[in-house]
Order: structure tokens, then C-alpha cells, then sequence
């Protein structure tokens, strides 16, 4: 086994009476560290400016891209490029003028190209108020940027009518495992509605929809709800219930629909996730939601409208999204992250957005790539938080781990001062979670006055993080947390009589926003609610194990009740 050195920060405390003593101080301000060299080519985001809801195929060897801004003036843009990491100097393609004076010819957002049976469409809403609907295009050669022409629906203008006939934004299409096409979309129950809601209806061709829609999806949590102002640290957020920008995809077995969530001119804006296991698509109860699975981070604000895509080679999954420095429109710009996949459940794993500036490789089979490798793949790894900052030293797995499978782990080794860390590869936007994992004490070193062994309860970067210890030494259970990068003080509760860190104990951690809920087997020790001087305070993290020269066994890591 390779020893990996360890790097994080170590925090000693004095357990019996609780006072913090920061033995290595954090980085000072303003002293970034050095990003780690990349193998191969590296590009940074944002990839291309003035790109709005982005949608991405792939065909003959080439990625199309369309969106919502960007094109010239009163005309529908399809961009053209061999690589996706080379969309900023794309070639752009005016394939359809907006006509005048007609009901598609005002605000036609969210295009999207899909290739279907060797046709190529794009579907797009266009309307005014409460008049916005559906709408197709036909390629009316073989080249997807060639001339597009009002698809023949039956509908005036190629509307891609549905039988409510109510307001409809955003339309997507994806195919079943079974071949059968379905249109999914954003909508309003009706012209009264103050939500918008995500419908879905099968399709029988790419022009016609054959089934009455089915609502799955409605805005009811509340980082699904964010309008302006979006001020939390002010006590002011506006009310805005928003799904809307749906699209369907398969992976694994499993049907998966993203769509985005709260306003568009929110920093809040995020992406959600639907997933229907094998059940009927037209079945609401079939579908079961979580999120966000991501949301601002960094200085990153608003990414949604996400698409997935494949690398060149067709080995790696690759996403789209755009993000927002202005509002809705049109200062947004396009994103290109690494998809990973959850390997416990199987589904889209993507982190928090990466900072503008952070050097990633390119997709493999791109000039100059290496082959893309899933780093997650174990269920472990690296903190997302750190990485997507550009920071190649903090949030890194350190320490002699060995991993057994996706809920067990054991440090083998003391690790001295510096401490051992694992982090569990799930998705760290959740604002509302448990976790938990039973952990025993297996081995002391012999370098640190603190030796302790826990998890983290959340960790979201270097500067912001939870964590929980059974210090055997002292008797206590012992929680700490760095937050906007104050550190806060220890706070110790003793561990009941008769304990035997020898054996197998649950730590359990339920974290509501801010505030955090520690139990030992069972049994609630401390409660604990950290401020800060700016907002967010503590939003999300992810959950990871973490221990001071001491060697532990960990199995039974979960993370449930995530909201």
C-alpha cells in the first residue's frame, strides 16, 4: 500500500474543558494554492459567453449546440465543433428566421437540436404571457445547420400540441427503454397557476404528442422557490416556485429527468433530479425527486439548465450547464463539467461547479486528451469543494485507507498530527441530510496529544466543514467546525459510562441548514447552530470519515433524509 501524505489541517483541542487551540492556522487570505499540473490538455470554464439553456448533441463526429441567446437577430443558431472544450470558437450557423407577427415569432426561448430516426429537430417554446407553447422544426436537408422549416404538427406553425392546451415552456424529448419517444416540459396546471410544474406525455412520432400529459414534478421545497430578491443574510428572499428546463435521459436501468429550479435571475438557481426506476413514465408516483444536485458554490452562481453529453471517444460522460452573472438574460455562459455517476445508487453525480480559471483535461479522444478516469468509481475519494476553487492541496483523501466497499472503510495506520480523511463520493448540494456510520477504535499512535477518530458531518471546502470525534483518551465526544474560515470552539460532551471504543458505535448526524444534531447510538449529545457573517452559512457539504493518529474501521456509512 502506498502511504498518501497527509495534508489537512490539524486542529487540537483541550477535551476536558473545550477550549480550541488552532495549532496550524489556515491558509491566509489571498494565499491560493498552487493548482496540480494536469496530464494532457486542459481548458477553463466558462467555455463560450452569451449562452443561454444549452443543449448539446453529438453527430457524424461532430457536437451541436443550441441556445436561447447568442444568434443574430430574429434568427434560431446552431453552433458546429469538433470538440466540446472548443465551443468558444465554434462556428455559428443562423438556421431559421423568427417570423413576424405570428404566435411563435416573440420570446422563443430554450431551443433544443435533437437528432431522431436520422431527422434532425429542434423543439422550443415561443408566445406571449399565457399564450406561450410548444413548437417544432424540421432540418430540411440532411446537415443539422442547414435550413429548419415550421415542422407539419397539424398545428398552425409547427406547434407541438398537447391536449390541456395551457401555457408550456421548455419542451425536451427522450426515448423509453423500450423505443417509445416521450415529450417532457415545464407548464401551468392553468392560466390561474403561480408554479410552474414539469408534465410529461408519450409521443407517437417526433411531431406528435399521443397521450394527455401527466404532472411529476411540482416546485414544494423550498430551494425549489427562490425569487428575488435572493438575500438570506437580510431576512428577504422572494417567492418564486419554479421546475422548469426538463431533460429525460437513461443510464444504468434507470430513467432520469433534471430539470432547474427556482428563478432563473437567482443566484439559487439549481438543478433537480427525477427517477423513475422501471415504472410507468406516465405514472407520477413512479418518480421519486432529489436535489439540488447542484448549486452555487464557489463563485459560481446559478448553473442549471443542465444536458449531459459523451466525450469524443464515447468513453466519459460530460454535462452542460450555464451559469448566470447578470440575470436570466444574456449574460449567461456555457459550462463543461465532468458526469460522474453515484456508486451506490447509480445516479448523476456532478459536485459543485468549477470556478472560472480551474484547469480540468479535456474530454478524452480530444487533440492532446488522456483518457478520463472516474475518480469516484470506489464510492470514495477526493472533497469536491476544494478542487472546484482550484485549491490542489486541501480536500484531498489522505492517510492509509482501505476501502472494502461503498459503506466500509478502515485507516489502517495512525497517521501522526496531520489527519487521516476519506470522503464519501455522493452528491455534496443536499442542504438537509443524515448520516451516519458505525466506527470502532482499532490502533493510537504515538505523535499527537489529541488522537481521536470520527466523520465529518459536512464538508463543503477548507474554509467550511463539520466535524464529530469519540476521543477515547480524554472520554468525550468532540465537535468542531470551521465556518466562512472562523474557526469555531471545541465543544465536548462526555461519553457514557462503560463505553468500549474497542466495539462497534454509531455516530449519527442530522444537519438542518445551519444547525447540526449529534447522537451517539442513539442517544442525542450535543445540538449545535453556527453563524456567520455572510450567507450561506454551512449550505451543504459532503459527509466523510476522518481521524487523528488513529487507526479506525468504519462500515454502515449512509447518508438518508436528504431534502
Amino acid at each position: 500500500m502506498v502511504r498518501i501524505p497527509g495534508r489537512r489541517r490539524s486542529w487540537a483541542r483541550t477535551a476536558l474543558v473545550g477550549v480550541a487551540v488552532l495549532l496550524t492556522a489556515l491558509l491566509p487570505a489571498g494565499a491560493a494554492a498552487k493548482p496540480k499540473p494536469h496530464a494532457g490538455a486542459t481548458f477553463a470554464n466558462p467555455v463560450r459567453n452569451t449562452v443561454s439553456d444549452p443543449y448539446v448533441i453529438r453527430a457524424g463526429g461532430y457536437y451541436y449546440l443550441t441556445s436561447t441567446d447568442g444568434c443574430d437577430g430574429g434568427w434560431l443558431c446552431v453552433w458546429k465543433s469538433a470538440t466540446l472544450s472548443g465551443f468558444g470558437s465554434a462556428e455559428k450557423h443562423a438556421v431559421w428566421q423568427i417570423p413576424s407577427g405570428a404566435p411563435n415569432s416573440t420570446e422563443v426561448w430554450a431551443p433544443e437540436i435533437h437528432q431522431i430516426g436520422g431527422t434532425f429537430y429542434i423543439y422550443y417554446t415561443a408566445g406571449t404571457g399565457a399564450a406561450h407553447r410548444m413548437y417544432v422544426l424540421q432540418a430540411t436537408t440532411s446537415d443539422p445547420t442547414g435550413a429548419y422549416a415550421e415542422a407539419d404538427t397539424g398545428y398552425p406553425h409547427g406547434q407541438l400540441h398537447e391536449s390541456s392546451d395551457q401555457w408550456a415552456i421548455d419542451p425536451s424529448v427522450f426515448p423509453a427503454a423500450d423505443g417509445t419517444l416521450y415529450a417532457v416540459w415545464s407548464g401551468w396546471r392553468s392560466t390561474s397557476d403561480t408554479a410552474q410544474r414539469i408534465y410529461l406525455a408519450r409521443m407517437s412520432d417526433p411531431l406528435h404528442v399521443s397521450s394527455d400529459r401527466v404532472e411529476i414534478a411540482a416546485p414544494t421545497r423550498p430551494w425549489e422557490t427562490v425569487g428575488n430578491p435572493d438575500q438570506p443574510d437580510q431576512g428577504s428572499v422572494g417567492y418564486f416556485p419554479v421546475n422548469e428546463g426538463p431533460v429525460g435521459f437513461r443510464h444504468g436501468g434507470k430513467t432520469y429527468i433534471t430539470y432547474s429550479a427556482s428563478f432563473c435571475g437567482t443566484r439559487s438557481y439549481a438543478v433537480g433530479l427525477l427517477t423513475n426506476g422501471s415504472g410507468d413514465l406516465t405514472d407520477a408516483a413512479s418518480w421519486t425527486k432529489t436535489g439540488p444536485i447542484l448549486k452555487y458554490h464557489g463563485k459560481e452562481i446559478g448553473t442549471a439548465s443542465f444536458a449531459p453529453v459523451t466525450s469524443p471517444d464515447g468513453t466519459a460522460d460530460w454535462f452542460v450547464v450555464h451559469d448566470n452573472t447578470t440575470g436570466c438574460d444574456p449574460g449567461r455562459r456555457l459550462r463543461l463539467q465532468p458526469l460522474y455517476w453515484d456508486a451506490r445508487d447509480g445516479s448523476p453525480l456532478l459536485g459543485y461547479p468549477v470556478d472560472d480559471g480551474v484547469q480540468l483535461p479535456v474530454p478524452s479522444g480530444e487533440p492532446g486528451s488522456v483518457p478520463n478516469t472516474d475518480p469516484y468509481a470506489s464510492g470514495w475519494g477526493d472533497a469536491f469543494g476544494d478542487a472546484a476553487e482550484g485549491d490542489a492541496t486541501d480536500g484531498r483523501r489522505t492517510g492509509d485507507w482501505t476501502v472494502t466497499d461503498t459503506r466500509t472503510a478502515s485507516v489502517t495506520t495512525p497517521g501522526g498530527t496531520a489527519w487521516s480523511q476519506l470522503f464519501y463520493a455522493s452528491n455534496p448540494n443536499y442542504e438537509d441530510f443524515t448520516v451516519s456510520a458505525d466506527v470502532r477504535w482499532t490502533a493510537t499512535g504515538s505523535t499527537s496529544a489529541y488522537p481521536k477518530y470520527g466523520i465529518y458531518a459536512s464538508y463543503a471546502d477548507r474554509a467550511n466543514h463539520v466535524e464529530v470525534f469519540v476521543d477515547r483518551q480524554y472520554g468525550v465526544l468532540a465537535t468542531h467546525a470551521v465556518v466562512q474560515g472562523v474557526e469555531q470552539p471545541w465543544q465536548n460532551s462526555p461519553l457514557p459510562a462503560g463505553f468500549d471504543p474497542a466495539q462497534y458505535h454509531t455516530i449519527r448526524v442530522v444537519k438542518g441548514g445551519p444547525t447540526y444534531t449529534f447522537l451517539l447510538d442513539g442517544t442525542q449529545a450535543q445540538r449545535r447552530t453556527f453563524t456567520g457573517s455572510t450567507f450561506p452559512v454551512l449550505l451543504n457539504g459532503q459527509p466523510g470519515l476522518v481521524t487523528e493518529d488513529t487507526a479506525a474501521d468504519y462500515r454502515n456509512v449512509a447518508v438518508t433524509d436528504t431534502y
